[in-house]
């Protein structure tokens, strides 16, 4: 039996390229550069692309900020995080603008952990009170990828209102939650204000003046819902 052959051609198989954006970055002076980059590009990328645009001596220091005028507020943009999708949350008509400055407290959190839990807003289970000292507890918590809860006092508003009420906080795995009686952390309690795998952190700028706030010392909840509709919380620390 013959049997014919055929010769089959394949399609040429395109290689994948990147749609690229020009974006504008400014510097801590105010001055800006706009530069081309694709949309994969992350934060870390942006910080490593002005090193070295702007000759600067790379000490890990760099950050990427999140500015947004109109709201009085800002945050550090984390190295993994997409440029495109903080840029894609800005609104038309907004004064958001993208910094290029020094954090020198950028890894503090994995330099010095212990920095970030008093032991007087940490709250010990009964399987480990009196078994571990607060440092080895901390350490434990942080080793096995697992939060601790930490409580405190806040002064809080929701965005629209106008006065700030003093509340008692509760900081948890499944989310950040309020008492609406004193102190009590009975669940019937526990108010719930926002789960932070959806939400980002922001630090207030002139809270007093801005936002009529107690203190400076302030920061912002910005919780993303479906539809991009934002929810905004506001808390400032008692100084």
């Amino acid at each position: 039996m013959n049997f014919n052959t055929r010769r089959v051609t394949l399609p040429a198989i395109t290689p994948l390229c990147l749609q690229k954006w020009v974006i504008k970055v400014y510097n801590e002076d105010n001055t800006s550069r706009a530069v081309e980059v694709p949309t994969d590009i992350t934060a870390r990328d942006i910080c490593q692309l002005f090193v070295m645009k702007n000759h600067c001596i790379d000490d890990h220091s760099w950050t990427l900020f999140e500015h947004l005028s109109h709201l009085g507020i800002e945050r550090t943009i984390e190295d993994h995080e997409s440029v495109m999708e903080v840029l894609s949350g800005w609104g038309m008509d907004t004064d958001s603008r993208l910094y290029f400055r020094k954090n020198y407290a950028k890894y503090e959190f994995f330099n010095k952990p212990l920095d970030f839990f008093p032991d007087h807003m940490v709250s010990l289970s009964s399987e480990t009170n009196g078994i571990m000292n607060h440092s080895q507890l901390i350490q434990t918590f942080l080793n096995s990828s697992t939060c601790p809860e930490i409580h405190g006092h806040l002064h809080a508003k929701e965005q629209g209102r106008k006065s700030w009420k003093k509340f008692y906080f509760v900081l948890r795995r499944s989310g950040l939650y309020f008492s609406n009686k004193g102190t009590s952390k009975e669940p019937r309690h526990l108010q719930f204000i926002a789960e932070f795998s959806d939400s980002d952190v922001y630090t207030l700028l002139s809270a007093k003046k801005i936002h009529g706030a107690p203190t400076d010392y302030g920061f912002c909840v910005k919780v993303v819902l479906l539809f991009r509709s934002i929810n905004l919380y506001f808390g400032v620390l008692q100084c």
